[in-house]
């Protein structure tokens, strides 16, 4: 008894000092934690005061401000407390998981690059809101993943190497610095900074809590939200935006409104290709050559046909004086990956609720102008001065059905990119995955590839990309509105917005350089005698904004500087001048195929615009799912309803009085935005729900509504 007495007593004060060890540990992880939400919460009120667009200089008032500061704190809180509960769970549970051994190095023995993955994504956040005014969520995250090369591409290479830095400079702070100076600190002097840090989180939660409750009140589901809840969501900070995202996804969309049954919805059968052209009588069919020209980024303001008060395609104005002048159409996507495959697919863009990237191999039907023409002894081509890989475009546009396809990857001439650096041209090259050619290069194979055809006809379709910013046109070519050298640089969305007339001219300037290619590939057509039996097509993929809403380039929302383009259609016997009828990219290849005496494919969901009644309240449909903007458009008579979907507000605009843009109708016209909105979502459903039945894609093509 005595022996286990003495054993007892040797045992405890061993005990009282592991436990004291351990408090102390429990301490210091605190003081660490406390000490890591401090150096961040620094940091982004810095970065809130000198950036655009932040609280500091959103105009509103400094109660709003505060409030939105203190959301961004508590969410900086939340994503603390998730990242430590998320570490210390990692190492019990991670050693009995079967995890390869790489992964659990990092798991469990490397918790700086655990530490710098999380702070890229803190940097890569703010970077993005530093360039284009839009901070990182999840939806983000996957597009940049799906195609890091060719976001780099895009991506001023300075920029990104002063990112990268930065992240690992901070990640250091925070998984090595950061930890022995806290270490080094008096256990008394850790637990006051704990406290005193523990007194500035709970201030922050009340502020964002007062904010909430006092000017985050939203009044109805169609009414424009409060500009706190704009502010606090999208500029505060990216802790802010990521609570901001997850409450919006929980927030139900106003999807109740749009019955399908309220609409007629077209759904057509599938019709073999042989069943098809059994129906054509090819005695009847004009074989007139088929000529596509897709510009990238042109506005409908920059030709005289829409307007323009300078020259800047003189050649496309000259081909507009003999053509139909569409003064009213519309892209389908502000991005050129949903906008592109519009004009020959006749397909919306839009298949899922969000970002879609075309799959190898696909499982909905799907039939291009050359599907049908090919078997009509057509000789087929794209020629694209941008890289189809781009999410994936070339998976949908090649087919059976096309005989050439030409894109940077098969190009063996140079290149260019955002520098001009040729060594990093042939890399990303090589990889399928970036790399742009020069119009003029595109414009010879197309010219070659035609002289080869002899006597057949012949459908190409051509994607122009030298008017894409940076606006690249090539040394000696006379520059007629900007400088050759702006002095300051120019990128996607990273350019003073005081210079946006500069930018406008630059813009010009390459779209002037894409004006003599084009007029080169009309020059030919006449000398070659096809003048005559050539249909010609020329558009803009989306058009390009310069800050007319608060942002740059495209990709963004759904305002008429990105969706009006120009829609120009030249043919034999054609009579030439304005027609005002609402047009949109699906109407192209119907309009094709009524100038060829060749009836709509099933498959088409657009319209002949050559022939027919002109129904002045055809609705026009839009789309954009990227990192910069998520948003459904219709454009029905002289009204433009918008739906913002990450915001969860409308925006509805009479385009007759109010062309710009600027005076939202959605808070005083209740009936109309309904009935829009009504609209709008019943075509959404009906797209989306179509493409999420694969069942359907066996007996039926994409439905069309009946409006």
């Amino acid at each position: 008894m005595i022996g286990v007495l003495r054993r007892l007593s040797r045992y405890r004060p061993h005990a009282v000092v592991e436990t004291a060890a351990a408090a102390e540990g429990r301490l210091g992880l605190l003081a660490q934690v406390a000490a890591t939400w401090c150096v961040l919460a620094a940091l982004d009120l810095a970065l809130n005061l000198t950036l655009p667009e932040s609280e500091g200089r959103s105009g509103l008032p400094l109660p709003a401000r505060l409030a939105a500061v203190c959301a961004d704190l508590a969410g900086l809180t939340l994503a603390l407390l998730a990242a430590v509960g998320a570490g210390l769970l990692v190492g019990p549970v991670g050693r009995r998981l079967p995890l390869p051994a790489p992964v659990r190095a990092v798991l469990l023995g490397r918790r700086p690059v655990l530490v710098w993955v999380l702070v890229l994504g803190y940097v890569a956040s703010w970077g993005m809101y530093g360039v284009v005014g839009k901070f990182l969520d999840a939806e983000g995250v996957a597009f940049w993943l799906a195609q890091p090369i060719q976001i780099f591409y895009w991506v001023d290479p300075y920029l990104a190497a002063a990112l990268l830095v930065a992240s690992i400079g901070l990640a250091w702070t925070l998984a090595t610095w950061l930890p022995r100076r806290v270490a080094r600190i008096e256990p008394s002097s850790q637990q006051e900074f704990v406290r005193f840090t523990g007194a500035l989180v709970l201030l922050a939660l009340v502020g964002a809590l007062l904010g909430e409750l006092t000017m985050g009140r939203r009044l109805s589901p169609l009414v424009l939200e409060p500009p706190y809840l704009s502010l606090r969501d999208d500029r505060a900070g990216p802790f802010a935006h990521v609570l901001g995202q997850v409450a919006g996804s929980l927030r139900r969309e106003p999807d109740a409104m749009a019955r399908l049954d309220t609409m007629g919805i077209k759904r057509r059968p599938l019709v073999p290709m042989a069943s098809y052209l059994a129906t054509v009588d090819r005695e009847r069919v004009k074989r007139w050559n088929v000529v596509v020209i897709i510009v990238e980024s042109l506005r409908a303001d920059q030709l005289r046909a829409y307007g323009a008060r300078r020259d800047v395609m003189p050649a496309v104005d000259a081909l507009a004086g003999e053509a139909r002048v569409y003064a009213n159409a519309y892209t389908q996507a502000s991005h050129s990956s949903y906008a592109s495959p519009v004009p020959v697919s006749s397909h919306y863009p839009l298949r899922t609720r969000r970002t879609y990237t075309y799959p190898k191999d696909f499982p909905y039907p799907r039939v291009m102008m050359y599907d049908v023409l090919k078997p009509l002894d057509y000789g087929t081509g794209i020629f694209s001065s941008q890289n189809e890989h781009w999410e994936g475009m070339i998976n949908y546009l090649q087919t059976a059905g096309l005989d050439r396809f030409f894109h940077p990857e098969v190009f063996k001439g140079p290149t260019y990119t955002m520098e001009g650096d040729t060594g990093f041209s042939s890399w990303v090259k090589s990889t399928k995955h970036a790399g742009s050619v020069d119009d003029h290069f595109t414009i010879d194979e197309a010219i070659r590839w035609v002289d080869e055809r002899k006597e057949q006809p012949f459908f190409i379709a051509l994607n122009l990309q030298n008017s894409h910013l940076p606006y690249v046109v090539p040394d000696g070519f006379p520059r007629r509105f900007g400088p050759a050298q702006p002095g300051f640089s120019v990128a996607f969305g990273m350019w003073p917005r005081d210079k946006a007339p500069v930018v406008k001219d630059l813009y010009a300037d390459s779209l002037a350089y894409v004006d003599t290619q084009i007029e080169r590939l009309l020059r030919h057509l006449r000398a070659r005698g096809l003048w005559d039996r050539t249909v010609i097509v020329v558009t803009g993929d989306h058009g390009q904004a310069f800050y007319e809403h608060g942002f740059s380039a495209h990709a963004s929302a759904l305002f008429d500087e990105v969706m009006r383009v120009p829609l120009i259609i030249r043919a034999p016997g054609l009579s030439p001048g304005i027609d005002r009828r609402p047009a949109q990219h699906v109407d192209i290849a119907p309009s094709v195929f009524d100038l060829l005496g060749l009836l709509p494919h099933p498959s088409f969901q657009g319209m002949s615009l050559i022939r027919g009644p002109q129904d002045p309240n055809r609705s026009l449909y839009m789309v954009v799912q990227t990192p910069l903007a998520h948003q459904y458009a219709l454009v029905r008579g002289p009204y433009k309803l918008i739906f913002d979907v990450r915001g969860g507000r409308y925006l509805l605009f009479d385009l007759s009085s109010d062309p710009e843009e600027r005076s939202d109708l959605a808070p005083s016209r209740p009936d109309l935005l309904e009935a829009l909105a009504t609209r709008l979502l019943a075509w959404r459903d009906a797209q989306v729900d179509y493409y999420a039945r694969p069942a359907r894609y066996t007996r039926e093509y994409p439905p069309v509504l009946d409006d």
